[in-house]
């Protein structure tokens, strides 16, 4: 378990927008924490006239492995209906299926075994995603960027124990 902890540092964020822009970063940031399938704490927001701060406390190091069983067709089925199957879980041939049985009779069933990632990793796609998605009654562009904040952003500090994780957003590298 580690702490993880989020400084997103720009010109002066107008005084009304603060607190909730603070909310909105933290809320934001669990549903893509928990979508990632991380248990995430509750978190410590700080804002300020020029920093929106999210705080937290021990979060896991990595996601857990997550076994997939999708059921497929009976066997045998029609060609197409296994050939939709076996693309849609991303198999070759029913080879790679296990069969299981029901009072239906036997059907085939693919098995997706999906490795954990590391949330340092998780973090490079997640913060950019939730600063994108930031709800601002009012914001802009700058520079040549496509991306809008409240006011131009000038650094970004993204901790997770007590290492720094690299990511980047507008340009601007934690």
């Amino acid at each position: 378990m580690a702490e993880f902890l989020l400084e997103l540092f720009s010109e002066e964020i107008p005084a009304r927008m603060q607190e909730r822009a603070g909310e909105d970063l933290a809320r934001l940031l669990t549903e893509k924490l928990t979508a990632a399938g991380l248990s995430v704490p509750a978190a410590q927001v700080h804002t300020g006239m020029r920093r929106l701060t999210v705080v937290f406390g021990d979060l896991a190091e990595r996601t857990e492995d997550v076994r997939e069983e999708r059921k497929g067709p009976r066997v045998g089925a029609p060609e197409k209906a296994l050939a939709g199957f076996l693309r849609g879980a991303g198999l070759e041939s029913v080879d790679q299926c296990e069969t299981q049985s029901d009072a239906k009779g036997e059907f085939y069933v693919a098995v997706v075994n999906k490795p954990g990632r590391d949330t340092r990793d998780l973090l490079a796609e997640i913060v950019p995603s939730a600063c994108n998605e930031m709800p601002w009654p009012k914001s802009m562009r700058w520079g040549q960027r496509s991306e809008r904040w409240v006011r131009p952003l000038k650094r970004i500090v993204c901790l997770f124990g007590g290492a720094v994780a690299p990511l980047e957003w507008a340009g601007v590298a934690a």
